[in-house]
């Protein structure tokens, strides 16, 4: 059985699983890891590229490919379903690891039992060679590295997802055929325990590859995440006032941006209605702001 179970989500990535897989295989750890690639029927030859590690890396990488394109949620549902590990770590396909990322974020799940998700600092890069330091975004405001629930709720983002490990016996088991974005399974994880993250880039995250979101599925990835607060509305009333304020100001900033979807979440600030001071309001804009990496101002050619 190995400790950790790395799962990668993977379709049409010909130009990047190998440099992900590689990145992966060439861990080193003090303990045993396994490599489940989910495949969702590319067309592309990528599966090909995940067979050559496969043969290369016996008992450590394994493939999954889908009958048919099933999408990216119930690939997603089902390789972590698959997995075995004590812990589980997330990568997608077009990004890939640093060294010491799975040991460190390992340690800190066996130091601490309470937590269970951990995350690391990555930088940004793209296919026209730009690149951004992980280290734009402000963590002080996690106390030596700590994150709530309440957290997750206000500031809705965290780290990009090919950062999280989490403890297995944490996650709730869903049908493969149910949407969920990456929030739902925060939200899921950090309800049952608290998360940390590490102050250290341990990871490269690519912006805007190819198979990216358009602004027509942006919006429907808006919509889905107001259905699952309304679904954790449900489950932890004590937190309206958390949603309130991550309602709000997603309110703002897509009115500042002139989307139609701050009407959305208008009506989820007034479905989770508690009161607040608008000093909350001003502060929590402020640090979703500071959290985030500074893409678009810091970007340089490397």
């Amino acid at each position: 059985m190995p400790k950790v179970s790395v799962c990668v989500i993977t379709y049409n990535q010909l130009r990047y699983v190998r440099e992900c897989l590689q990145s992966l295989v060439d861990q080193e750890t003090d303990f045993d890891f396994e490599v489940i690639v989910g495949d969702d029927c590319s067309t592309d030859g990528t599966d090909s590229v995940v067979r050559e590690f496969v043969a290369r890396y016996p008992g450590i990488v394994r493939l999954i490919v889908q009958p048919h394109n099933t999408g990216g949620a119930r690939n997603y549902l089902e390789v972590h379903a698959a997995a075995s590990g004590t812990y589980v770590a997330h990568v997608d396909g077009d990004d890939y690891a640093l060294p010491g990322k799975l040991q460190a974020q390992v340690d800190v799940l066996d130091r601490d039992q309470q937590c269970n998700a951990v995350w690391h600092r990555v930088d940004y890069f793209d296919d026209a060679g730009h690149f951004c330091s992980g280290q734009t975004a402000d963590l002080a405001s996690f106390d030596s590295g700590r994150v709530t629930f309440s957290d997750a709720i206000r500031l809705g983002f965290l780290s990009v997802h090919s950062s999280l490990m989490y403890r297995r016996s944490a996650r709730t088991a869903l049908p493969t055929d149910r949407r969920v974005l990456d929030m739902y399974l925060t939200w899921d994880l950090l309800s049952k325990g608290h998360g940390h993250i590490l102050d250290r880039v341990l990871g490269r995250y690519r912006v805007a590859a190819a198979g990216s979101l358009t602004v027509a599925s942006q919006r429907r990835v808006k919509l889905l995440a107001i259905e699952h607060a309304d679904e954790f509305l449900l489950r932890h009333p004590e937190r309206r006032r958390d949603f309130l304020i991550w309602a709000l100001c997603r309110a703002l900033i897509d009115a500042k941006n002139l989307q139609f979807t701050a009407l959305s979440f208008l009506s989820l600030a007034w479905r989770s209605c508690a009161p607040i001071h608008w000093k909350d309001l001003r502060s929590n804009l402020q640090r979703m702001r500071s959290t985030q990496v500074r893409w678009h101002s810091e970007i340089r050619a490397r």
